[in-house]
């Protein structure tokens, strides 16, 4: 059993791909493959710099992933960084925003006052995250 979230979070991604660990180390550019079999063990940590070209290549969210990571290797760093710039949305969070901003510009969704301020609070969160 793997205690490494972050170990745990690369090993799923990677059951449910087509690719082989070779095809991964080739795309993330790493010249030998055991490298991603350490990786998804545990045995050795997930490089920050890496993370980007893993989560396209695993196509998982790279902002949930790298934070992950930062909080599972660096936790004071993680503590800081959500302090000063807040959590990060997932892609999933910001296209439900999305889809609630699209329904209330229509007239589609009709909610309570305070809800509605809430969620366009959410929307502009997500509009600044993504920005960055």
């Amino acid at each position: 059993m793997i205690f490494s979230p972050t170990a745990n979070r690369l090993k799923k991604a990677i059951d449910n791909s087509d690719l082989t660990q070779r095809e991964i180390a080739d795309r993330v550019g790493f010249k030998k493959s055991n490298i991603i079999s350490m990786m998804k063990t545990g045995d050795t940590r997930v490089p920050l710099n890496r993370i980007p070209a893993l989560a396209a290549s695993l196509d998982i969210d790279e902002r949930e992933f790298l934070m992950l990571a930062i909080e599972e290797y660096h936790p004071g760093v993680h503590e800081v960084l959500v302090d000063v710039l807040g959590l990060p949305l997932s892609d999933a969070e910001i296209g439900i925003l999305t889809m609630y901003r699209f329904g209330s510009i229509r007239g589609e969704i009709e909610v309570s006052e305070p809800f509605r301020q809430a969620l366009e609070g959410l929307i502009e969160l997500a509009a600044v995250a993504s920005a960055k």
